[in-house]
């Protein structure tokens, strides 16, 4: 008794869930088109109610040429009835054209709707996601799985459609016997179950696979960017690339084909089933004709409402069948919402400019991992000064840059800002006092003027603006070389007339883009890892004028680079070790030392 309660209950459950995800999608759809929504459903209730009255009045056309009415006005009849069936045909073919028009146009409004809640998924979800395998086999499989929105009201809305289309159909046939809905309904039990389980098995099948799915579009990406172009002709590593990719495919395509030739066999079968009870329906039909039970017309009428019956069952099972499916799909598109952010809007306090900067004994470690990055940090930064932070590849530099701008929150300890801790300050507010290098910075496939404005669009003299700051990253020379002055896209990848930059230019451009954007500090991640010689003599005599009474935080393997900085702090596996001028450092002769006089001996005196 308790496991049938049980049952119930679970049953119960799912079908609220069920009703729960209908019902979020429909109010998706009529919030994303109010117009479309309505028309659609108009239409879909309509088409079947316009069916079922051609299916009579061809019984009445075919009783009169049949001769079953008198014939004293059975002409002024039968014309009344050929045009009133022209009609009704016209009405149905305007109707499905305004049905395709509108379903056309409607998916297009949901699509582009469900594409940017796509997009506030991955735009607004933590930066520590990005690292994780889990996030991108969801991410993924949202884009995939994102159709079932559109496809459950596009189901839902064809399953009201046919239930009206059977019911009206089951009550004109039970004039003849009410045998033939129940037979029709049991014959088509068996497939739609069948096909609910396959279905339900290939899609735990795809969500299984998508790990070795995203493996595969890798292997294209690879093959088709510019990025690697160079090296796969040079390693000759195409046929490496092309047999990994087709590997993973064979595997998937094997385990795959065997659930589908399955379900194809037995699905195949079953839906047999049905077509055997429409022909026995149909033949005891045709007898009662010939048994003047029933007149010709009855047999156009009843063979036609039988075939309607079929039909409206089939499209109700495969809406049902398909609604199923898409919950599945529509519970894995929310699934990305399980990613909670953990760096959170906490404050609200507005920050106006960057006067100091603490760190107060600051650990932290990334998540999924163990090891801490960053081990009891302290320091007090203020705003005449010019800090480098120096280090060897993995000491923490850009770390401690993460976590200043809440890209990250520490694990343990507190940052502060003008002696606030930054969680009480508004996110856009802290972030908005930056303007950051990072060491791996991107341009933009956009114009020149685009990938400035992108980084800060409340300039009014913005031109002028973005002139100044090639100037000073020492790149106005490609603006001169550009076809189109400001205009010019970055790359070819969209356009022809577009220019391709060196690594050195394309560090340039985003270095101006930096001192382009408004700030009251400035954050540089290694900011001349592609700078020739010139260029880099360049642009840190112009961050002397650029950054004077403005805090500036740069990262630099190369040490010649620090006669910029007023302070120097030396991390070592996540640890200050040296905090001072560059000639202190130099005169404790520690780790500094040891670095500077690394990159000093390349410098040799031939004479």
């Amino acid at each position: 008794m308790h496991t049938c309660h049980s049952f119930v209950k679970k049953g119960s459950k799912a079908l609220s869930v069920l009703f729960g995800m209908i019902t979020w999608c429909l109010s998706f759809s009529w919030k994303s088109a109010k117009l479309y929504t309505m028309v659609r459903i108009v239409v879909e209730i309509l088409t079947p109610v316009l069916t079922i009255v051609a299916v009579f009045i061809g019984r009445c056309i075919i009783n009169i040429l049949a001769g079953q009415y008198g014939a004293s006005d059975s002409r002024q009849v039968l014309i009344f009835l050929l045009f009133g069936l022209l009609a009704v045909a016209i009405v149905r073919r305007s109707v499905n054209k305004l049905l395709e028009y509108c379903q056309t146009m409607h998916e297009d409004v949901m699509e582009a709707k469900i594409s940017l809640m796509i997009l506030d998924s991955a735009i607004y979800a933590d930066l520590e996601y990005f690292d994780n395998p889990q996030y991108h086999d969801k991410l993924i499989s949202a884009h995939r799985d994102s159709f079932a929105i559109k496809h459950i009201v596009w189901n839902t809305i064809s399953g009201v459609s046919s239930i009206i289309s059977f019911m009206t159909a089951f009550v004109m046939l039970s004039q003849a016997s009410w045998l033939y809905g129940v037979i029709l309904l049991i014959a088509a039990i068996p497939s739609s179950i069948v096909g609910v389980r396959y279905t339900k098995l290939l899609y735990r099948l795809g969500i299984d696979q998508i790990n070795e799915r995203r493996r595969m579009e890798y292997c294209k990406s690879v093959a088709t960017q510019k990025l690697y172009a160079q090296e796969i002709r040079l390693f000759q590593s195409g046929n490496m690339i092309k047999s990994r990719y087709k590997r993973i495919w064979q595997n998937l395509f094997t385990i795959r084909r065997g659930v589908i030739r399955k379900r194809t066999i037995l699905v195949g079968a079953l839906e047999c089933l049905p077509e055997i009870a429409l022909g026995v329906i149909v033949v005891d039909v045709a007898l009662k004709v010939f048994g003047g039970l029933a007149t010709v017309g009855d047999y156009s009428l009843y063979a036609g409402l039988v075939t309607q019956l079929f039909s409206s069952i089939s499209i109700l099972m495969y809406s049902l069948m398909n609604i199923y499916d898409n919950k599945m799909q529509l519970e894995n598109f929310n699934s990305i919402k399980s990613f909670e952010n953990h760096v959170l809007e906490t404050g609200t306090k507005p920050l106006d400019s960057v006067e100091t900067i603490e760190f107060k004994n600051v650990s932290f470690y990334y998540p999924g991992t163990k090891e801490l990055v960053l081990k009891n940090i302290n320091f007090c930064l203020r705003k005449d000064e010019k800090v480098a932070l120096v280090g060897l590849n993995g000491s923490g530099k850009t770390t401690l840059i993460k976590l200043l701008l809440r890209l990250y929150d520490p694990n343990n300890g507190i940052i502060r800002i003008n002696g606030v801790d930054i969680r009480e300050y508004n996110l856009s507010s802290l972030r908005s006092n930056f303007s950051v290098y990072f060491q791996d910075a991107q341009n933009y496939c956009f114009s020149l003027r685009e990938n400035f404005t992108i980084a800060d669009d409340e300039y009014e003299d913005a031109d002028q603006r973005i002139n100044q700051a090639l100037l000073a990253a020492d790149s106005d020379d490609i603006l001169k070389k550009s076809a189109n002055g400001l205009d010019t896209s970055l790359t070819r990848y969209f356009d022809d007339d577009g220019i391709e930059l060196s690594g050195g230019q394309n560090q340039k451009i985003a270095i101006a883009r930096t001192l382009f954007r408004k700030h009251s500090a400035i954050v540089l991640d290694e900011p001349s890892s592609n700078l020739d010689p010139k260029a880099e003599h360049v642009i840190f005599e112009s961050l002397k004028k650029l950054t004077e009474g403005k805090m500036t935080i740069f990262t630099s393997h190369r040490l010649s680079n620090v006669f910029l900085a007023n302070r120097i702090i030396v991390l070592d596996k996540g640890c200050i070790v040296e905090d001072g001028t560059q000639r202190v450092l130099l005169n404790n002769r520690k780790q500094y030392a040891e670095l500077f006089k690394y990159q000093q001996d390349k410098y040799i005196d031939f004479e």
